[in-house]
C-alpha cells in the first residue's frame, strides 16, 4: 500500500514529463534545437550573436524550426518574415501570451504588471488602448548635458540616464535626476529592479524565485518601493486633475487619469494605470535607449554616415547658432536621418523576440499546420540579420532603405506588425530622431581603433539585447 502511495504520484509526475517533451506529429518533420542548446544561447557568456550562432543558420537555411522552451516545451520558432507578419496579423489564432498565465518569475511579473497594455489580451486590452490610444500623440523634450569634450565615456550609462529622464518628465511630470545626480536614487532602483527580474537564469528557470536558496528578497523590496514611487505619483496627479490644477497637463499619467475617467465602466483600476505606466517605461526607455546607443556606434564607427546625416540636419534647421529642437515638419525633411534610424533598429533589433500562443489549430501558407496550443516565437533578430530577407545583414548600410517599396523595407519589422504592434511605436520613434538631430548639433562621435567594440560590437541580452559597456570619443563641435 505505502509503495503504491509513493509510485502513483511518480508515476504520473513522468507521465506528465512525457507529455511535455512529446513532440506534436506536426511539428516532427521541422528542423530543430534541443533544450540544451536553446539554454545556452540565453545563459552562456559572449556576445549575442555568436551565442545565437547556430540557431541564425538554421533559420537563414529553414526559415522556420521548432525549439524546445523550457516553460512551454516544443515551440515554433520563425525568422521568415512573411509568416512572421503573417501570425501577427491574425491576433484572432496567435493573440499574445496572457500574463496573468505565463510561466515566468514573480518578481517579473510583478515589475510587468499583471494587468497592462502590452500583456493584456482580449476585452481587457481593448480597455487599456481606448485610454493610451491618444497619448503618444504630445510633444516633448530633451537635454543633453555638455559634460564631454574629447574624451572617452560610457555612452551606455549617459543615453539611459538621458532617456530615463526623458521617459520620467513625459510619463511622471517628475525630474528622475538621473543625468545631473550620479547617485540619483529612482534611476539607480530603476537599473536595480530591471537586471535583477530580468536575470537570464531566472527568465529560464522561473520557479527558482520558489525555493528557498535562490528567493531573492531584495528584488521584492525594491518592487515595493517602486510601486510605492508610482501609486504616490498617480494619486498627486488625481487629486490636481479633482482640484482643477492639471487640466493642460502634457505628461502620461495626467492624461491617462483624464481619458480614463470619461469612459465610465470600461475605466481601469489604480492598479491597472500603475501597470501600465510602468510597461510604458519599460518598453519606451529600454528599447529607445538601446537602439540609441546602436546608432551612436555607428555613426562613430562609419564617420562619413555622420558627416552626410550631421550636413542635412544643419541644413534644414539653416545651421543654428545653439542647438535647437526639430519640429515635426523639420523631422519630415531629414529623410536619412530616417534611413539611420531604420537601419539602426534593424542590425540592432533590441526586442529580439516576441511571442504568441495559437489559440486552434491553423494551417501556414507554407502549408505547416500549428496545433492548438503551440507557442510560437516569432524572431525579429533572426528576420533583421536572415540574408534571405537583407542583403550582406551584418553591415550597416542605411541607404538599404531609401525605397519604400524595396523588398527590405517590406522586411523590416522591429516592432512587429498587426493589431499587437508597439502601442509606442510613433513616441519611440520621434525621441529616437529628435535625440540624434540635438546631439550631432553638439558634438561629434568617433571610437579607438583600440576599443574592443571597434571591429564588432559586443552585445549582451537579458530581455532585450542590447551593446554592453560601450565606450565612445565625445567631442563638441566648434
Amino acid at each position: 500500500m505505502f509503495l503504491n502511495i509513493i509510485l502513483i504520484p511518480i508515476a504520473y509526475i513522468a507521465y506528465r514529463v512525457y507529455q511535455w517533451g512529446k513532440c506534436p506529429s506536426e511539428l516532427k518533420d521541422l528542423p530543430s534545437i534541443g533544450l540544451i542548446e536553446f539554454i545556452k544561447s540565453i545563459v552562456s557568456k559572449g556576445s549575442y550573436p555568436d551565442k545565437f550562432k547556430l540557431i541564425q543558420e538554421k533559420l537563414n537555411e529553414h526559415g522556420i524550426i521548432r525549439i524546445f522552451h523550457i516553460s512551454y516545451g516544443w515551440s515554433v520558432m520563425i525568422g521568415n518574415p512573411k509568416l512572421a507578419k503573417e501570425v501577427s496579423s491574425k491576433d484572432n489564432i496567435f493573440p499574445k501570451h496572457d500574463i496573468k498565465k505565463e510561466v515566468l518569475s514573480p518578481h517579473l511579473k510583478r515589475f510587468l504588471g499583471l494587468s497592462q497594455v502590452l500583456g493584456s489580451v482580449g476585452d481587457e486590452w481593448k480597455r487599456h488602448r481606448k485610454v493610451v490610444n491618444p497619448i503618444f500623440n504630445q510633444s516633448w523634450d530633451t537635454k543633453w548635458k555638455k559634460q564631454c569634450n574629447n574624451s572617452e565615456v560610457n555612452i551606455q550609462d549617459k543615453i539611459q540616464r538621458m532617456t530615463l529622464d526623458v521617459f520620467g518628465k513625459a510619463i511622471f511630470d517628475y525630474d528622475f535626476k538621473a543625468v545631473k545626480e550620479q547617485d540619483s536614487e529612482l534611476y539607480n532602483l530603476y537599473v536595480s529592479i530591471f537586471d535583477g527580474t530580468f536575470n537570464p537564469l531566472y527568465s529560464v528557470f522561473p520557479f527558482l524565485d520558489n525555493l528557498p536558496y535562490f528567493k531573492r528578497p531584495e528584488v521584492s523590496k525594491k518592487l515595493d518601493a517602486y510601486h510605492e514611487f508610482i501609486e504616490g505619483i498617480i494619486k498627486l496627479k488625481e487629486k490636481e486633475i479633482v482640484e482643477g490644477k492639471e487640466n493642460n497637463s502634457k505628461n502620461l499619467v495626467s492624461s491617462l487619469i483624464q481619458s480614463n475617467i470619461k469612459l465610465g465602466d470600461d475605466k481601469l483600476s489604480n492598479d491597472e494605470i500603475r501597470d501600465d505606466l510602468s510597461i510604458f517605461i519599460i518598453a519606451g526607455h529600454d528599447t529607445t535607449s538601446n537602439t540609441l546607443i546602436s546608432t551612436l556606434y555607428y555613426l562613430a564607427r562609419y564617420p562619413q554616415v555622420q558627416d552626410k546625416l550631421r550636413t542635412q540636419i544643419l541644413g534644414v534647421l539653416e545651421n543654428p547658432s545653439s542647438v535647437v529642437i526639430p519640429t515635426t515638419d523639420q523631422l519630415k525633411n531629414m529623410p536619412y536621418l530616417d534611413l539611420v534610424n531604420k537601419e539602426s533598429m534593424r542590425i540592432m533589433s533590441t526586442a529580439a523576440q516576441i511571442q504568441r500562443i495559437c489559440t486552434k489549430e491553423h494551417t501556414l501558407s507554407n502549408g505547416l499546420t500549428i496545433p492548438k496550443n503551440t507557442n510560437i516565437m516569432l524572431h525579429l533578430w533572426g528576420i533583421h540579420h536572415n540574408p534571405n530577407a537583407f542583403e550582406n545583414p551584418d553591415e550597416f548600410l542605411p541607404e538599404r532603405f531609401d525605397q519604400l517599396t524595396n523588398e527590405e523595407s517590406r522586411n523590416w519589422q522591429p516592432f512587429a506588425t498587426g493589431a499587437r504592434s508597439c502601442i509606442g511605436m510613433s513616441f519611440s520613434l520621434v525621441e529616437q530622431r529628435v535625440t540624434i538631430a540635438m546631439l550631432l548639433q553638439a558634438f561629434e562621435f568617433s571610437i579607438s581603433p583600440q576599443n574592443p567594440s571597434y571591429e564588432k560590437i559586443h552585445i549582451s541580452t537579458s530581455a532585450l539585447v542590447k551593446p554592453d559597456n560601450l565606450k565612445l570619443i565625445i567631442k563638441l563641435r566648434e
